[in-house]
């Protein structure tokens, strides 16, 4: 799994490239999170999972413990552009009940806008 993020329209974007199947992955995804709205104050948060081929039990964690902590916040947490089998895991463990998800960067930010 390789991680980066940049800012964009007032937002952190992270991007995940690869599987996020292993608990070093989990744990560094959490943590990178975790530096960005506890160490730097950034509270509008959104992962680029366009380029994630799989996600395991840790990950799914990572994403709900994100939602849960940005939410108390007051914060923005939501999922973009996952590929056809990440969005299928997603919708299978109800979390695009819970974590707002969009197709794609375009279509996350032209929502945004409207808030």
């Amino acid at each position: 799994m390789d991680i980066g993020g940049r800012q964009k329209h007032g937002f952190y974007i992270v991007d995940v490239i690869g599987k996020i199947d292993r608990l070093k992955d989990s744990i560094v995804l959490k943590s990178f999170v975790t530096t960005l709205f506890e160490e730097k104050g950034v509270t509008r948060i959104a992962l680029n999972l366009a380029d994630v081929t799989y996600l395991d039990s840790g990950a799914l964690n990572v994403l709900i413990f994100s939602q849960n902590r940005l939410q108390k916040l007051g914060g923005v947490f939501a999922l973009i552009s996952p590929s056809e089998y990440v969005s299928d895991v997603l919708a299978l463990v109800g979390f695009d009940k819970l974590i707002t998800i969009y197709t794609t960067e375009k279509e996350f930010f032209d929502d945004v806008k409207t808030v």
